[in-house]
C-alpha cells in the first residue's frame, strides 16, 4: 500500500518534468518504510493523514539532502524534526 503517488510528490516538490522520477520513486519507498517503522503501524488498516504528509516531507528532505551533505539539519535522530512532530503521537515507545 502506497501512501502517496509519484504525481503527488512531484506536485509537492514542484517538479514539472520526469527527469527525477526514478530517484523520487526510491525516496517514496524509503520514506514510507521509515514512517511505518517509526510508528510501528505496519498493520494499520487506514493510515492517518499525518502519515501522508510525513512521507511528503521526508521525500522532500531526501531530495534536498540526497548526498548527506554536512549542511543537512541534524536533530539527534534519523527523522527530520517536522516528520517526528507529525508521527510522535502514533509512536509506541519501547522501554528497556
Amino acid at each position: 500500500m502506497s501512501l502517496v503517488t509519484l504525481e503527488e510528490v512531484k506536485q509537492h516538490l514542484r517538479y514539472d518534468d520526469d527527469s527525477n522520477d526514478t530517484n523520487l520513486e526510491i525516496y517514496i519507498k524509503a520514506a514510507e518504510s521509515a514512517v511505518f517503522r517509526y510508528t510501528d503501524e505496519v498493520h494499520h488498516a487506514e493510515p492517518p493523514e499525518e502519515f501522508k504528509l510525513a512521507v511528503l516531507v521526508c521525500v522532500g528532505f531526501y531530495d534536498k539532502y540526497r548526498n548527506a551533505e554536512s549542511d543537512a539539519p541534524v536533530n539527534g535522530n534519523y527523522m527530520p524534526q517536522p516528520v517526528q512532530a507529525l508521527l510522535f503521537p502514533y509512536r509506541t515507545p519501547t522501554a528497556i
